[in-house]
């Protein structure tokens, strides 16, 4: 249901979750994640300590709104139509996430953060894998198995922020960095798969035997 059609008592909830949500993430670029506490964010969001934990009853639940909040506050997109659409959504949702360098950061770096990014984690290694399945249903277990963590690990925000931080490159050289390796992963995938379905590669049972001498 649309806000505005929503009762008075209700729209005014959501509208203090907004606020705190936005008051958590704030604080959460400024301080650092494992050092923003409960009362910070109630004091940043302008609300009692009460209040804060009548909508979010532990730290754990916060930070997970908060992760659904600022992902979804940036478009960050889920959906991927197919393998050779996953460096296209990889690149599309570190861009939109790197417009927030240093909540970025803290999403990697710290417990806290860690936590945030788990709330849509899930829903991203997924939405990743799903994709995959034309190329990974055609490959034995084991080598599905390697492509799908590898993928999955690579579309990631800490693939790029790791090596933006390990190899001094900035982080739009970074995500470039991670997408050249996961369209060479795909690359490859496919052509495993071609390799499979091309007539070389039946089985020697299939082809004429030869005649025997009399």
């Amino acid at each position: 249901m649309p806000m505005a059609q929503q009762p008075l008592r209700e729209r005014q909830a959501q509208q203090v979750r907004i606020a705190v949500l936005d008051a958590a993430i704030s604080e959460l670029e400024n301080r650092g994640a494992d050092d923003v506490s409960m009362a910070d964010v109630a004091n940043a969001a302008g609300i009692s300590l009460r209040t804060l934990y009548r909508y979010y009853p532990d730290r754990t639940s916060l930070l997970q709104a908060v992760g659904e909040h600022l992902y979804g506050s940036l478009g960050v997109p889920f959906d991927i139509s197919g393998p050779d659409a996953i460096s296209a959504s990889f690149r599309e949702a570190a861009s939109r996430l790197s417009t927030r360098p240093q909540i970025a950061r803290a999403l990697v770096q710290s417990t806290a953060g860690r936590s945030i990014r788990s709330a849509v984690r899930g829903e991203r290694i997924d939405a990743v894998r799903k994709a995959l399945k034309p190329l990974t249903d055609e490959l034995d277990a084991e080598t599905a198995s390697w492509a799908a963590a590898v993928i999955t690990h690579l579309c990631g925000a800490a693939s790029w922020v790791l090596i933006a931080g390990e190899s001094g490159m900035d982080d739009a050289d970074a995500q470039r960095a991670v997408s050249w390796a996961i369209d060479s992963l795909i690359s490859t995938l496919n052509e495993k798969t071609s390799a499979s379905h091309s007539p070389s590669s039946s089985t020697s049972s299939t082809r004429p035997r030869k005649k025997e001498n009399s």
